[in-house]
C-alpha cells in the first residue's frame, strides 16, 4: 500500500422506504497500517461512522470493504434536509459559523454535516431543532460522538449503524 488515500466501500441495506437510495457508499480513507484506515470525509448515507474514525477494511477483489469501526475520532455526523435551496444555503452558512463543515450537492436537498470534536454540539442541535418543521427542514443523527448527549439518543443512533463498533 503505497498510496495514502483509498476508497473504502460501505455496504448499505435500504429500508422499507428504500432509504438510502444506494446499496453502497465509497468514502476516502487514509491508510494507517494493518488494514486500518482513517475516514477523511463526511459520510452521506452511512450510519455509525464519522470523519476521523478508524475502520478496519478487508480487501474483496479490487475493493476495500469496511468491516467495523476500531477507533472513534470524536466527530459527530448529522444529515439535514432542506427542500428550498435558499434555506439550504442559509443553514449551511450558519452551521459553518458554528465550526461545522457541510458536504452538499446542488441537485440534492439532503446534505451531511461534520461536527468536529471541538464544536459545541448542543448549540448546533438547538439551532437545527429551532428551524426544523419535519417537512421542509428536518435533520437526523448519523453518528454521535460528542459528550453530554442522552443515552437514549446515542443508543438509537448506534442501533442504526451500518457497521459494528469494536469496543475493545
Amino acid at each position: 500500500m503505497t498510496d495514502i488515500f483509498h476508497k473504502i466501500v460501505f455496504e448499505l441495506t435500504p429500508d422499507e422506504d428504500d432509504y438510502p437510495p444506494v446499496s453502497s457508499e465509497s468514502i476516502w480513507g487514509v491508510f494507517k497500517g494493518e488494514q486500518t484506515y482513517e475516514i477523511d470525509n463526511t459520510p452521506y448515507y452511512v450510519y455509525g461512522v464519522s470523519k476521523g474514525d478508524w475502520v478496519l477494511a478487508r480487501p474483496d477483489g479490487e475493493e476495500l470493504i469496511a468491516a467495523r469501526v476500531v477507533k472513534q475520532g470524536g466527530h459527530s455526523t448529522i444529515r439535514v434536509f432542506a427542500s428550498n435551496s435558499n434555506d439550504k444555503s442559509k443553514i449551511i452558512a450558519r452551521l459553518q459559523l458554528f465550526g461545522a463543515s457541510c458536504s452538499s450537492n446542488q441537485e440534492l436537498s439532503l446534505f451531511s454535516v461534520d461536527i468536529p470534536a471541538g464544536c459545541d454540539f448542543s448549540e448546533i442541535d438547538s439551532y437545527l431543532a429551532s428551524i426544523a418543521d419535519g417537512e421542509n427542514i428536518a435533520y437526523e443523527d448519523a453518528c454521535l460522538q460528542h459528550p453530554k448527549i442522552s443515552q437514549a439518543r446515542l443508543g438509537e443512533c448506534l442501533s442504526l449503524s451500518s457497521i459494528p463498533l469494536m469496543t475493545h
